[in-house]
């Protein structure tokens, strides 16, 4: 597809979670948590709710490495692992996280369509350090030119330095950019607060899941996407 002579937007920051790829409950741990107490050598129960509990500290990049995260909750419950042990569990983890970031199909032909028509992209999620370390090998960070992470800056949507932070890797103005998300975090009413044109966006199946997004966007009434591909042709 070519893109519009009068195209709105030369860029677009895009959320990740319930966006790009599913968000996933919310509400309880996910199943592989199970297996890595059980190779950490800790208590189960106990463990998903200190995993459950730590989120925000894991997001900010608090804990360190996932190694150290695996370390740290285990000494919680006075127990340290070997390095045998915690690189095992970290890979039950990694290879959580991978399969989340490989079930993108949905939305990889819109984003090849803003790519074809010369949109650059940017990433701007709350996360923790395991979806930047698995990023560049993903088939999303080999199609969006640049990321922001809040465990690498240090600070959670809606605060504006993270569409900032973004905003400057790619070189363009807020009056330029678009951001689409599917309105957790309150990202939509904070992207519109620094000047971006804001479009709610949720990741296919997805959207009768309110439980798995944090502190939502409640009553947004601003324009929404059916298909990413729809940004080429929105007025701003």
């Amino acid at each position: 597809m070519k893109r519009r002579a009068d195209a709105p937007i030369d860029g677009v920051l895009l959320d990740l979670y319930g966006t790009l790829v599913p968000a996933g409950p919310r509400a309880s741990p996910a199943p592989h948590l199970g297996e890595v107490a059980r190779i950490l050598g800790v208590d189960t129960l106990r463990f998903e709710n200190d995993w459950m509990q730590s989120n925000d500290q894991r997001m900010l990049g608090q804990l360190g490495s996932l190694e150290d995260t695996m370390a740290t909750l285990a000494e919680r419950q006075g127990v340290r692992p070997t390095p045998e042990r915690i690189r095992r569990a970290t890979e039950i983890r990694l290879a959580f996280c991978r399969s989340t970031l490989d079930a993108c199909d949905p939305v990889l032909p819109g984003l090849d369509a803003l790519r074809k028509a010369g949109l650059r992209l940017a990433v701007v999620s709350d996360c923790s350090g395991e979806t930047a370390r698995l990023w560049t090998s993903s088939r999303l960070g080999q199609r969006i030119q640049t990321t922001v992470f809040s465990c690498v800056e240090g600070v959670f949507k809606p605060d504006p330095r993270m569409y900032r932070r973004a905003l400057q890797k790619l070189d363009l103005p807020a009056d330029r950019c678009a951001f689409v998300g599917d309105g957790g975090s309150r990202e939509l009413t904070g992207a519109t607060a620094i000047g971006l044109a804001a479009y709610l966006f949720r990741f296919p199946g997805d959207e009768g899941h309110p439980e798995a997004r944090y502190d939502p966007d409640t009553g947004w009434s601003g324009p929404m996407l059916k298909d990413l591909e729809d940004l080429l042709s929105m007025d701003r």
